[in-house]
């Protein structure tokens, strides 16, 4: 029973703080405001900016050989105000080089020589590239190129590239990788342009296997040349099933793209018989993305294929063709098209309610746990919990970092904290798990009970990249998780959708930064929530909330972690009768103590804080007993 009817009476124990201060804003924010390419109410501003760069890109693959041979064709727009002398490469797969600084110990088979680049020219001239000298770098996943002629503002750029690697084990790495001898999952196998944005200029953060990515936005042609008998999944929209596939199987396709049965393009039989793709020696299957920041692919000989279609927004105009590739033996991939149905058709019209990025989404049957634009690549788990867990944040991602193309090298909470924020959404209202602990709040959270030190404390804002493992993860995923929460519990979920549906509104295909999202949900809520911010985000603190004191004044509550959470307080009275009081966070707004009146005609023998969404460190002081 919930009594409204109460009083709250404050107390006076303040914060030194000023709860309506300006958050403490860096250099490179502060003259983003003064250039105009930011608002301060967190929108981009009236000079805002991006580069962008386009790829054609052509592979071939022909397993069980690991080599991957490519090629590719690159327009780079410099669209910033500033003349440029050289280009920034990333170069992922340069951290499987033995000598790279990784955040993990892997496996030696994980390890390989890295990109081998054969060629590279500008404007139709060629370029020298010293991959002994590039690959033995303190940083070999960044390598700067000059070229002569300045790129003025305004100004494109040309470039032709060729380069060969070979694929390494996945076994001890969760995004990609030989899967088998030949089912191979592809990412990050090609070298490109760094982003160079307003805030920063070049991104040069180097990638240590966990630190993740930042990409700018592009259209993407991509090409992969294998053997016949193989099929292949990738980003992007499939432009010429007819050249590939063979005849029945284009129906079958055609049929699943207006179908909200799951259809079994690939089966078994399929397999066994060869009746899959056109039987020329070698097949080139050609994929278009329009404006993502990046591109996938995985390919098998022995993977089943199932498709439906989802709807895509509220009213279902827009379909979503939904794929699965996996391996016949696999126990929770025959149910993953339809998971991944119901996922889509959850974010699209529930939390967050927004329309899906994509046209396509592909889940693939791999060795691994991560996200691309339009696929993500998912182990096979035997627990039904862990599976749609699993399923649901890797696809909360096409909205953060895909669709808003936020920097996860520096902030990871921008987009793993949202992704474990929808999962738990989806995964406890699109469907029946039996463990809601196998979600946030309990399956990240768990990390604040066994951890007595200052290394999970340290605040959000903290730089990604300047993190460790443990931190990280908490940092990124539950902590993160538990600010939106209480964001949310705040706000009322209305007025919560409502800011996330602006900021979306604001920077979808763009690159938004911390400060873009806490000005613009303040100036989409019309409060100013720099006092919430801080303690959240900026403060060295945790969660914990105790009872002081028990007297005739009542029973008074301490904030002594710092984190506003709301007060779910349990009260038991000698006449075996019991309530529960509740009082939302911003009781806590300039204040870190709080007295709450005892019931009158009420003899209180316990009272107790309950725990829900937040999990505190200690629980010695949530217990009060006569």
């Amino acid at each position: 029973m919930k009594h409204s009817f109460w009083l709250l009476i404050l107390t006076s124990f303040v914060f030194q703080q000023s709860w309506a201060q300006n958050l403490y804003t860096p250099l490179n924010f502060q003259e983003a405001y003064q250039n105009q390419t930011r608002s301060p109410k967190g929108g981009p501003g009236p000079r805002y900016w991006q580069n962008r760069a386009d790829y054609q890109i052509h592979l071939q693959i022909k397993p069980p050989s690991r080599l991957i041979k490519g090629k590719e064709n690159i327009i780079y727009f410099n669209n910033s105000p500033d003349t440029l002398n050289e280009l920034n490469f990333k170069l992922i797969q340069n951290t499987r080089i033995p000598s790279t600084s990784r955040a993990n110990n892997v496996a030696s088979n994980w390890l390989t020589k890295g990109l081998t680049i054969q060629s590279v020219q500008i404007a139709g001239k060629p370029i020298p590239w010293d991959n002994v000298e590039v690959n033995a770098s303190e940083n070999p996943t960044n390598h700067f190129l000059p070229f002569a002629q300045p790129l003025l503002p305004g100004q494109t750029l040309n470039l032709e590239l060729s380069w060969t690697f070979e694929l390494g084990n996945s076994s001890d790495g969760d995004r990609e990788g030989v899967v088998d001898k030949t089912t191979f999952f592809l990412a990050y196998f090609f070298p490109r342009i760094a982003v160079y944005d307003d805030l920063d200029g070049w991104d040069d953060v180097q990638l240590n296997e966990q630190t993740e990515y930042y990409n700018d936005f592009g259209n993407f042609e991509l090409s992969v040349e294998v053997p016949k008998n193989y099929l292949v999944w990738a980003t992007g929209v499939l432009q010429n099933p007819e050249q590939v596939l063979q005849a029945p199987l284009v129906q079958k396709l055609k049929s699943a793209i207006k179908s909200n049965q799951v259809k079994h393009i690939v089966n078994q039989s399929d397999l066994t018989s060869k009746k899959v793709t056109l039987q020329s020696p070698n097949l080139i299957w050609r994929f278009k993305a329009e404006n993502v920041t990046d591109v996938a692919l995985g390919l098998s000989d022995h993977y089943c294929w199932d498709a439906v279609s989802a709807k895509g927004n509220e009213g279902g105009s827009k379909q979503v063709l939904v794929q699965t590739a996996y391996h016949p033996e696999s126990e929770d991939y025959p149910e993953m098209a339809d998971i991944c149905r119901k996922t889509v058709e959850y974010y699209s019209t529930q939390m967050p309610g927004f329309p899906f990025p994509y046209p396509v989404l592909t889940a693939f049957n791999g060795l691994g746990q991560m996200e691309y634009p339009m696929m993500i690549n998912d182990i096979t788990l035997t627990n039904p919990d862990d599976v749609i867990t699993l399923a649901t944040h890797e696809i909360a991602h096409q909205y953060l970092p895909f669709m808003m193309g936020t920097n996860e090298s520096r902030w990871a909470w921008m987009d793993e904290g949202w992704a474990s924020f929808f999962e738990y959404h989806a995964s406890l209202n699109a469907f029946e798990i039996k463990d809601p602990g196998a979600t946030f709040p309990d399956y990240y959270q768990y990390m604040v009970s066994r951890s007595r030190n200052a290394e999970m404390d340290v605040p959000l804002y903290t730089p990604s990249n300047q993190q460790f493992v443990e931190s990280y993860g908490f940092n990124a995923y539950g902590k993160a998780a538990a600010a939106y929460t209480a964001l949310k519990l705040h706000l009322g979920e209305g007025t919560f959708k409502k800011c996330l549906h602006e900021y979306f509104h604001r920077w979808e295909g763009k690159h938004p930064a911390p400060h873009d999202f806490f000005n613009t949900i303040s100036d989409a809520s019309g409060e100013n929530l720099n006092w919430f911010w801080q303690a959240w985000f900026f403060d060295f603190n945790t969660v914990n909330l105790g009872i002081a004191d028990v007297n005739s004044d009542g029973i008074r509550i301490d904030n002594t972690g710092g984190k506003p959470i709301p007060i779910q307080l349990k009260l038991s009275f000698s006449d075996g009768s019991s309530t529960e009081v509740n009082e939302p966070l911003g009781i806590w707004k300039g204040r870190d103590a709080v007295i709450l009146p005892l019931p009158v005609g009420k003899n209180l023998v316990k009272a107790e804080l309950l725990q829900n969404w937040f999990h505190e460190k200690s629980l010695k002081d949530n217990v009060w007993a006569k």
